[in-house]
This record gives C-alpha cells, structure tokens and sequence, in this order.
C-alpha cells in the first residue's frame, strides 16, 4: 500500500494514513468535519450489505422457483456498484444486481408477482454461502457485471446507465420480455410499500416494530426483527472527542438515512455531533441524495463554514465532494478503506487523504 501510494504522490503519515502532498497543510485548517454514517459512523455489514443478498434470494425461491446459494461474489459486486458514485440508495444496487441475475437465466418466467410472507427468515439466511453463487447461473451474472463495472471505476455511473447497458443486451439475447416482467415487479424500489424490491428492504433492515413506527402500517411480508438491531458503531466515544477539540465549528452527519434510522444506530454517539446542521437527505425530497452537492452546501451554511472534511467510503461520497468544490467550497474527502475497490479508487481520483480505520482520522492533525 504505501509503495503504490508514495508514486501517486501520497506521502505517509503513520501507519494506515495516506494524505497527498498537495492537502496536507490544507487539512489540517478545516473547520468541520463532515461524516457519512453507513459504514464510516456505522459498520452495515450485517445489516445493510446482508440485505441484498437475502432480497435476491427470496425472490428467487418465491418469484421464481429457483432453488438458489448466494455467495460472497455478490458482496464483491455489490461492493464495486458502491463505488461508482450513483448508488447512494442500496436498493438501486441491488435492483441492478437483481436485473442481471434474472438476465442470464435460460428462461426466467415468473411464477407468481408476490413472494407472500416471510414467516421464516433463518431458511433465507441459509441459503446465503461463502465461497461463489449457485445454481452457476447466478455466478456468471455477477461476474458479467463485474466485468463491465470494473472498467468505469473512478467514473460517475449510475443506475440508469447500467439499466441501458442490461436493456441491450436482453434486446440481443431476446430477453426484453423477460427483464420488463422483473421490472414491473420490483420497480420503483421507492417509495416504501409500492414494489416488492423496496418494501423488502424496508421491512428486513427496521423490522415490524421500526415499520410500524417508522411508516404507521402493519408490514406486509416480514413480520420479525430487523437487521438494523445488528448494526454497530465504529468510532469511539474518545476519537469523537478529542476531533471536536480539533475543529472549531465541530462534527456533523450527512447521510442517506432518515434522521430516525439514523438515530436508531448512532443514539450513543449523537450527542458529539451538531445535529442542527446536519442532513440526512431520506428525510428530503427525492433528488437531494449524494453526490449532489446540496446536502454539504446546507451544512456548510448552517455551520457558516467554506472549508471541510468529508469522511466517507463510498463512490458517493468522493463524487459529493469533487461537486461541492466546484460551485465554492473546500471539501476534502478522507476516504475510507472498506473493500477491494476502495484502494483503487480513492487514489485514481485523487482522495485527499485515505485511512485505514476511521478511528485514525486524529492523525491526519498531528
């Protein structure tokens, strides 16, 4: 790591932080440090990241018939789409994933357009498997999209251009019917309670309680806990203190989650932050998500500040950054390294610092 980063012009700080040379000074005169919650603040794993694979194969089992094995190959797709900037909603992600599984099956027919309801969801949880996906199917689909995403890292791409991409190649393998059948049964993925993509999601990470008290109605498939309970904090109480020592206009949060599923997670630690100032844009109408540059504007103008730290581990969050500098601000991505990808990445567009750890952002002061 530190060779390859010495000859992009990073320079070391200590062990698990790169800065460039350029930001190095810079970083250390920000005003406020912006932090991204889902999987920066929070560690998503077993929430989040699970959810696409348990979607994918309930629909499978319940849609479509097909008695399936989801592996670790999904996660390395699903993490790559993250990193191309246009997947802040997780459900765009696993739509696209979704889409070419059902793309590569001999004859996907639809049984049914309901998967009913989920009465048992360890049966799901045991169809998820390490090592790749089966039937072979499934592991060919997630390789295609590999590959055709592989080459757009460090690019802005999102869910509609992917869908076009899927589009022509079911016009050439005579699969349109099929694909706009999957589509009419998952799409939209918002809002919640529409199509069966989102409402599955909605329901799997809150679980009936969050639902009910979230949306105020009954769920309509899954009726247990919800993986958002398995979530976790990732920075300590003690980094979070002596950060906002180091900044004079203090810590805030921009995030894709509604202020509620926010605090469900992160209540611990809220205290620490302005949350006056932040922004979590589930709460906003649709069209303010990252990258677009309006969530950091507001809560740089809240804060009354110009210049800023964003900590984030996403494609999102590098694209949200790079946007807001240009219509003003200072924005300095610090990334974070959550996956194979992220490496890649952060130093092909320039990140201004890279940590390993999110506990490890003191250093880049010192």
């Amino acid at each position: 790591m530190e060779k390859g980063a010495l000859e992009m012009g990073y320079k070391v700080i200590d062990g698990g932080v790169l800065v460039t040379e350029k930001a190095g000074e810079s970083i250390g005169e920000v005003e406020a440090i912006v932090f991204d919650c889902d999987g920066t603040l929070a560690d998503v794993s077993p929430s989040l990241h699970l959810l696409g694979r348990l979607i994918s194969a309930i629909i499978l089992d319940r849609i479509y018939g097909v008695d399936c094995r989801i592996g670790e190959d999904y996660d390395e797709a699903f993490h790559l789409l993250k990193m191309l900037g246009g997947f802040n909603n997780v459900r765009n992600a696993v739509s696209i994933l979704m889409q070419a599984i059902i793309l590569e099956m001999d004859d996907p027919k639809p049984m049914k357009s309901d998967p009913g309801e989920i009465d048992d969801l360890e049966y799901y949880l045991g169809r998820l498997r390490k090592g790749r996906s089966r039937p072979a199917f499934i592991e060919r689909s997630l390789e295609w999209i590999k590959s055709k995403c592989i080459n757009m890292l460090g690019k802005y791409v999102t869910k509609k251009a992917l869908e076009e991409l899927i589009l022509r190649r079911a016009e050439e393998e005579g699969k349109l019917k099929q694909l706009t059948e999957l589509r009419e049964i998952i799409e939209p993925v918002v809002p919640y309670g529409y199509k069966v993509l989102g409402t599955l999601y909605r329901e799997l990470w809150l679980g009936s309680e969050g639902i009910e008290e979230r949306h105020g109605v009954k769920p309509r498939y899954y009726h247990g806990a919800g993986l958002i309970e398995e979530e976790r904090i990732l920075i300590r109480e003690e980094v979070l203190e002596e950060l906002r020592s180091l900044v004079p206009k203090g810590l805030v949060i921009i995030s894709g989650r509604g202020s509620w599923e926010a605090g469900r997670t992160l209540d611990p630690i809220l205290e620490y932050f302005n949350l006056e100032a932040s922004v979590f844009t589930g709460d906003k109408p649709s069209g303010m998500e990252k990258p677009n540059p309006a969530s950091l504007l507001e809560c740089c103008s809240k804060l009354g500040v110009r210049k800023v730290i964003y900590v984030g581990d996403a494609g999102e969050d590098l694209f949200l950054t790079r946007n807001a500098s240009r219509v003003g601000l200072e924005a300095y991505l610090v990334g974070l390294l959550v996956n194979r990808y992220s490496y890649t990445l952060f130093t092909k567009c320039g990140a201004e610092a890279i940590l390993e750890n999110v506990n490890l952002l003191p250093k880049l002061f010192k």
